[in-house]
């Protein structure tokens, strides 16, 4: 018995360590354990003129400006919330750290070579002194700790095969992060995610199921990159049809160096008849009004229950780009173009069909070394919808959805736009590229100089925004200092004011942080 278990132990040994040094046997690779690790530790300090109104939000607050989500901007008069001539609510500003830490852990068993992995990623935010001894997301950092507010942000497999000598494919199986586009996120630049297919205007976020990401190869390089996918994005009950399903297929081909040109078709169906969750789901949900996407009324003169409302919805988009991630010279640019059709299923009434459409457009140029020397302008128009309540000409994103479901982000505004650096508090004027169904145009630029090259950069940007009927939403100033003091760590310095709301006052924002990406 004892030999038996010590006889594969034996047959293992290695060589005495004389074998190696008189070169009898070449030595070998040091053993990995298949292994990684990657975190993302984020800190920031903010002093704004925004606050919220609303108890009930605290641990996370995300939406409209002067939204669902209760939070507004207090004059120094103070302001009376219900109307009866008395104030309510004191001037007063908001104070406050929030810390997060992201931990993506990956196990690719060496015994594979590569060829498949598992892969997982959890979440704990928290703002300083909020909550202690309790279960919640996006709390815990108050008196004693002790709080159990673990998010799972990835949960999935990965599998790697050769289907040709020049044909390779990724498949995901799982929890995973779902963009508009035909990147792998886990794989990608942030450069690619933004300014590639929709850019995350549309689906970004967690979703279950299936991907699967394809590049083939001829002699000159990568020519063609794929994605299909397929999610549930709801599942209310398992033996009913009311649940939310995705599909996503997309195309991206290189046809010269630098040059992309892709192809992407989206479509959703939705059987949930609006409701489900704690605000329900689709363009009739407050779930899509609190974050600034449409929240259409589709009662029969406005009156009685809100009907059941199911959803056909497709997107079918085209995107072209030079180098835009600008490692291939100093000139970028993108343009995509989006068009949002489908049918809303109301019942006892008649159906609404959709049919809405976006455009964007970026150019950027590095106009001198350094990673943070660019100068970049940028355009974004989306339709409106009009005044025949048989139809609906807006454009529907994944912010119906899920929270949150969409972000644009490569803008650079801090509270115009909705700002890609907060960690739980993002109450941006504008929260959705369909301006709540009102439709959007928005212009912003932005310069930024390298002080010290890849150590102090310098940014100044300007963004204004319109609704689909002409009429101002705001405009933004603000400016960035970021310092990286060592590699992958970078402390921030930036302020932000809008003015032309119509909010009781302008709201502003200075905030100071870091971000640390750890191997």
């Amino acid at each position: 018995m004892l030999l038996s278990l010590l006889l594969p132990a034996a047959l293992a040994a290695p060589p005495p360590e004389s074998a190696w040094a008189d070169g009898v046997l070449p030595r070998p690779d040091p053993p990995t354990s298949g292994f990684t690790f990657v975190g993302l530790v984020q800190t920031r300090a903010v002093d704004t003129s925004i606050v919220t109104t609303n108890p009930f939000l605290d641990g996370q607050v995300v939406g409209t400006l002067g939204g669902l989500n209760g939070s507004t901007v207090i004059p120094p008069e103070g302001l009376d919330l219900d109307g009866d001539g008395e104030t309510d609510e004191k001037s007063g500003y908001s104070h406050y750290v929030e810390q997060r830490v992201n931990g993506f852990f990956t196990y690719a068993p060496p015994v594979w070579e590569g060829k498949a992995a598992l892969n997982a990623a959890f979440e704990i935010d928290f703002l300083w002194g909020d909550q202690a001894y309790g279960v919640a997301g996006n709390t815990g950092g108050g008196f004693g700790g002790d709080q159990v507010n673990l998010q799972t942000r990835r949960l999935n497999a990965t599998f790697k095969a050769k289907p040709g000598p020049r044909h390779s494919l990724t498949v995901v199986s799982g929890l995973q992060f779902v963009a508009d586009g035909v990147n792998d996120p886990a794989k990608s630049r942030l450069d690619d995610l933004l300014r590639m297919g929709g850019g995350l205007r549309f689906f970004g976020s967690e979703a279950a199921g299936l991907s699967v990401y394809g590049k083939v190869k001829d002699a000159s390089g990568e020519r063609l990159r794929y994605r299909l996918g397929a999610y549930d994005l709801v599942e209310k009950g398992v033996g009913v049809r009311d649940d939310i399903a995705l599909l996503m297929g997309d195309l991206d081909w290189v046809p010269a160096y630098g040059l992309h040109v892709g192809g992407h078709g989206w479509v959703v169906r939705d059987r949930s008849g609006g409701s489900g969750g704690f605000f329900g789901y689709g363009p009739t949900s407050t779930l899509s009004g609190l974050q600034g996407g449409p929240m259409l009324d589709l009662r029969t003169g406005g009156e009685g229950l809100a009907p059941e409302v199911d959803a056909d919805l497709t997107w079918l988009a085209a995107d072209l780009g030079y180098n835009q991630g600008l490692d291939k010279g100093p000139l970028g640019a993108s343009v995509v173009a989006v068009g949002n059709v489908g049918k809303l299923y109301v019942k006892e009434l008649v159906d609404v069909p959709v049919a809405g459409w976006l455009v964007d457009a970026e150019a950027r140029l590095r106009w001198r070394s350094g990673m943070g020397s660019i100068l970049r302008v940028e355009a974004l128009k989306s339709s409106r919808d009009g005044t025949d309540p048989a139809t609906y000409q807006g454009v529907i994103t994944g912010n119906a959805y899920g929270i949150a479901g969409a972000t644009w982000g490569s803008h650079g505004a801090l509270i115009l736009f909705p700002d890609t650096g907060a960690i739980n508090r993002s109450t941006p004027v504008v929260a959705d590229v369909s301006g709540g169904g009102a439709g959007l145009t928005a212009v912003d630029a932005s310069g930024g100089v390298d002080i010290l090259p890849h150590k102090l950069v310098a940014d100044l940007g300007v963004s204004h925004a319109r609704d689909g009927f002409g009429e101002a939403i705001g405009t933004e100033v603000h400016g960035r200092l970021k310092y990286q003091p060592l590699y992958l760590l970078n402390v921030t310095v930036a302020g932000a004011t809008v003015s032309g709301t119509d909010l009781p006052d302008d709201p502003w924002m200075l905030l100071a942080g870091f971000d640390w990406v750890v191997f």
